[in-house]
């Protein structure tokens, strides 16, 4: 770990040092001791390492198995003898006082700058289970810290047991704009087997959205199942399988007045089926990520429809992943009894925010009452070939 690295945490360490008095301060210990220990945290913040080890010495002639005073000592004489006894100084205060945070942010940045990963989580394990306010201060470094693939493997071997702040650190990590932090961390994760599939889904939503289109591609790519040799474009336009919503798959929103459902057709094959309430609809729900080379490209599916009434029918949309430039709109189906072949000509610009696009089904018509869908919409065979 760098220099400055470390230096960051052991500051954040220190800053640490007064949510141990709080802590100390709501045991159940005598009043002259708690505030005796207040007055030795005191002194050592002060810097007056006599005063506070000579109280600390004071606290265990009347009380000597009160842990919390020997985490006091052990900082009191952290400048004498050697780094083996000032080490075995707080190594005998953490077994005294395990929830003390002084000692446990003393003992993990000294790991830290050792290199001992392991057993420095270990010590931050301890901090985020015994005070919840720590978390505000210790996730941001943490998901700094994972940007080394050695303590983000350390680290991903600790969370596959899952402990209760796991969800924190994997949100911070994704949140921290640092990609390699969150891409180490996950990536480790799903190494060793441990990462689930909504942990996935949110890992590459992150990578979608810092537009990281390539990378997140082939994250997703990677945890099929089975990967043919030519991936469909899109993935799963025969609905031959139940959509996701992940990854590079169909993604299915929740919309008021729009059922979806997967339905079975003759031979084998499946389509997509919405059913339409009555009411107004902008978005149908149905949206698929896309990593197409610029240049042309021709969108074509098959659709048909079970008594729809609509306004102007419905439409699909092609947009870079920017979500402000749109590179086409049509493939309009109104009425049709049976299957119909509609196409769609596409030409991505070779520009940037348009590495990634988002294919919608969408209805075109104003807002407000001529949004009304009723009926059913069915619809396969979505596929994208590039135009030479």
């Amino acid at each position: 770990m760098s220099a400055a690295r470390w230096l960051l945490f052991a500051a954040l360490l220190a800053a640490l040092a007064f949510t141990g008095v709080r802590l100390v301060a709501s045991r159940g210990d005598t009043a002259a001791i708690t505030a005796d220990l207040a007055e030795a945290r005191a002194q050592l913040r002060a810097g007056d390492n006599q005063s506070a080890a000579a109280i600390a010495r004071s606290v265990l002639a009347r009380e000597p198995a009160q842990g919390r005073a020997f985490g006091i000592l052990a900082a009191a004489l952290a400048g004498e003898g050697s780094a083996h006894d000032v080490r075995q100084r707080y190594q005998s205060a953490v077994r005294r006082a395990p929830r003390d945070l002084h000692v446990r942010g003393w003992l993990a940045t000294r790991a830290l700058e050792a290199g001992e990963y392991a057993s420095a989580i270990d010590h931050l394990d301890a901090m985020l289970s015994v005070a919840s306010s720590s978390h505000r201060e210790l996730m941001p470094m943490l998901a700094q810290l994972s940007q080394d693939p050695a303590f983000a493997e350390a680290l991903a071997t600790h969370l596959a047991h899952h402990p209760r702040w796991r969800p924190a650190i994997l949100r911070a990590a994704a949140s921290s704009g640092l990609p390699d932090a969150a891409d180490n961390l996950h990536g480790a994760l799903r190494a060793h087997g441990r990462l689930a599939p909504d942990e996935v889904a949110r890992w590459i939503d992150g990578m979608l959205k810092d537009g990281r289109w390539g990378s997140a591609y082939a994250r997703w790519v990677s945890g099929l199942d089975v990967v043919p040799e030519r991936l469909p474009v899109p993935w799963n336009g025969d609905f031959a399988r139940t959509p996701t919503s992940s990854g590079f798959d169909w993604r299915l929103l929740r919309t008021n007045g729009v059922v979806f459902d997967r339905i079975a057709l003759p031979g084998g094959a499946h389509a997509a089926r919405f059913a339409f309430l009555g009411r107004p609809v902008a978005n149908v729900g149905l949206e698929h990520p896309l990593l197409l080379a610029p240049g042309r490209h021709l969108l074509t599916l098959r659709a048909r429809t079970r008594g729809l009434h609509s306004d102007q029918g419905l439409e699909w949309t092609l947009t870079c992943g920017d979500g402000r430039t749109r590179i086409a709109q049509g493939a309009r189906v109104r009425e049709a009894r049976d299957w119909t072949t509609l196409e769609l000509p596409l030409e991505v610009p070779a520009s940037d925010g348009c590495e990634g696009q988002w294919l919608r089904l969408v209805n075109p018509a104003p807002r407000g009452v001529a949004q009304v869908l009723r009926g059913e919409l069915h619809v396969t065979d979505v596929t994208i070939t590039r135009v030479d």
